[in-house]
Order: C-alpha cells, then sequence, then structure tokens
C-alpha cells in the first residue's frame, strides 16, 4: 500500500496536477483603477453642479449642466465594468495581467506631458486651435512621419470634429484670445 504513491514523489492532489486556482471574479488592480477614476468623475460632477456661470461652449443645445454629465456618466459606467473585464473575457481574459506586468512605454508620459499644456492652453487659444494643434502634434510625437497620411489627416480631421460637434451636438467652441470659434 505504501508502494502507492511511490513514482509520484512531489504531487499534488489526484492526477499530479497542481490545483487551478480560484478564479476571482474582480480583479483587484482594475479595481483600484476604477476607484480612481470614479474619484475623478464625482469631484468633476460636482464641480459641474458649481458653477456660477456656464461656459460658453455649452450654452446652446443641451442643457449646460447635462453635456459635460453625458460624458461624465459614460466615463464612470465604463470604469465600473473594469475590475469585472478580466473574468468577463473568459479565457482570452488571463492575457490581460501579462500584458499589464509590462512597464508603461515612455511615450505615454511623453503624450500626457504635451497634452495636458496643449488643453490647459484651450481658454487662450481656442477650441479650434487646440483642435488643430493636438491634430498635428501627436501624430509627428508618436513617430508618424508618412505625409501622404499625415496631410489628408490634419486637413480633415480637425474640421469633421468642428462640424460634428457644432451641427450635431450643437457644441460652442470657445474663440480665446485669438478669436477662432464657433458660436
Amino acid at each position: 500500500m505504501s508502494d502507492r504513491h511511490a513514482g509520484d514523489a512531489g504531487a499534488v492532489g489526484g492526477g499530479g496536477h497542481p490545483p487551478s486556482p480560484r478564479r476571482s471574479i474582480i480583479n483587484v488592480t482594475d479595481l483600484w483603477v476604477a476607484l480612481i477614476i470614479l474619484t475623478g468623475v464625482g469631484i468633476l460632477w460636482y464641480h459641474s453642479t458649481t458653477w456660477a456661470e456656464i461656459p460658453a461652449f455649452v450654452q446652446r443645445g443641451l442643457a449646460p449642466s447635462l453635456f459635460p454629465r453625458i460624458w461624465l456618466g459614460l466615463i464612470g459606467a465604463m470604469a465600473l465594468f473594469l475590475p469585472f473585464e478580466q473574468y468577463l473575457q473568459g479565457e482570452r481574459g488571463k492575457e490581460l495581467n501579462k500584458d499589464r506586468s509590462k512597464p508603461i512605454k515612455p511615450i505615454t508620459y511623453l503624450t500626457m506631458l504635451v497634452m495636458v499644456p496643449i488643453a490647459a492652453s484651450m481658454e487662450w487659444l481656442g477650441s479650434v486651435v487646440v483642435i488643430l494643434l493636438i491634430t498635428v502634434v501627436l501624430p509627428l510625437i508618436w513617430g508618424e512621419r508618412r505625409m501622404r497620411i499625415l496631410i489628408p489627416y490634419v486637413i480633415l480631421f480637425p474640421p469633421a470634429v468642428i462640424v460634428l460637434f457644432k451641427f450635431a451636438f450643437k457644441v460652442n467652441f470657445e474663440p480665446g484670445l485669438i478669436g477662432l470659434g464657433f458660436k
């Protein structure tokens, strides 16, 4: 009887396979990310309730407080699903942790370093100039050098964004000090 397990020394459980780890429905890393996003959404939502004067770019079309809250609500709703993403993906969800173990690429920080000042300058430069700057600068810092792609993109994308938001969503564009804007 003692010979029964002699050939599988070190085996765990029946059959020599280690027990599969219990798969959690919630990914703790994603939970923290979702909590940070939801905290930001909450702060911005509260901030939108304190506006004494409504910014000009949201005065027409939707109710002034509704437009930013729609976006904040969508971001919050997506963040609620984030901790469950790995579980909902099934077998493909196992790959998520492998991808997340890689360090964040420096281009991510460079993008943030470039985007924050450009976005913060919207009040002075105006919405249209900021859209143009972002359209030109981001592809260049990301390494795009093919002019046959860049030129049509820079010519067509900003007007498409402006037309969509101006006419479909009735959003006014802050003119800034330069005066390029659409009311």
